[in-house]
């Protein structure tokens, strides 16, 4: 058994889970991956012995139990990384930390109208709701490219949590045809161009699971 263990669901849906395994694979950490697949008779009863809240992901470090995906990349960071999952200066730390927890806690329409799902190939129409969150997500994306990008092509320059918060957006916004400005949508592909997302998503195309998007199973 390896000393890092971690939990995830389905790759086509559960958006929350992509967040740590993403990070875990950037920075080349040796991790077990157990999947338990969401909204099966006996998904409660296989998380149990992992997850208090029954939830995924969790992250199992030696005699560490956490979950929720912003807890685990912040313990990632700071227990396995040395404090390498945020950009180095205070000042991008501070804007980094905001955003994800932003995009962590907010953007509820997004989340219910337009959830990650790897299969999805079309346009879909947002709601007058979800336009607002799209250009908020937008300005994000555009404003920290501008302020802090110079030194690579993710959100801060070099790969953070913050990107790994934001790659199961790039996939919504892919699959359901959302329009970007030139600097966003630069951003977007960047995301989806990294080899560990490709390696995502195809995955989770090749699930046999149906479809069934129950966010209460996810964190």
């Amino acid at each position: 058994m390896k000393d890092i263990r971690l939990v995830i669901g389905n790759k086509n849906y559960s958006s929350w889970s992509l967040c740590p395994w993403l990070l875990l694979k950037m920075f080349d950490v040796d991790f077990e991956e157990i999947q338990i697949a969401l909204y099966q008779d006996n998904t409660a009863e296989k998380l149990g012995p992992y997850s208090p809240s029954l939830k995924v992901p969790v992250l199992l470090h030696k005699d560490t139990n956490v979950w929720d995906s912003l807890a685990i990349c912040e313990y990632i960071s700071e227990n396995i990384l040395g404090g390498a999952g945020w950009p180095a200066s205070p000042k991008r730390k501070a804007n980094a930390r905001s955003v994800s927890a932003e995009v962590h806690s907010e953007f509820p329409t997004l989340k219910v109208e337009w959830p990650m799902n790897c299969k999805a190939s079309y346009k879909l129409t947002p709601s007058e709701e979800l336009e607002k969150e799209i250009a908020r997500i937008d300005a994000i994306w555009s404003c920290c490219r501008r302020r802090f990008g110079e030194n690579g092509n993710y959100l801060y320059g070099r790969f953070s949590i913050a990107d790994c918060m934001f790659a199961p957006i790039a996939i919504s916004f892919e699959s359901y045809r959302a329009e970007l400005c030139g600097d966003a949508n630069t951003y977007m592909q960047t995301l989806l161009d990294n080899p560990f997302v490709q390696k995502w998503i195809t995955l989770g195309r090749r699930e046999k699971e149906p479809l069934s998007i129950a966010y209460a199973s996810t964190a």
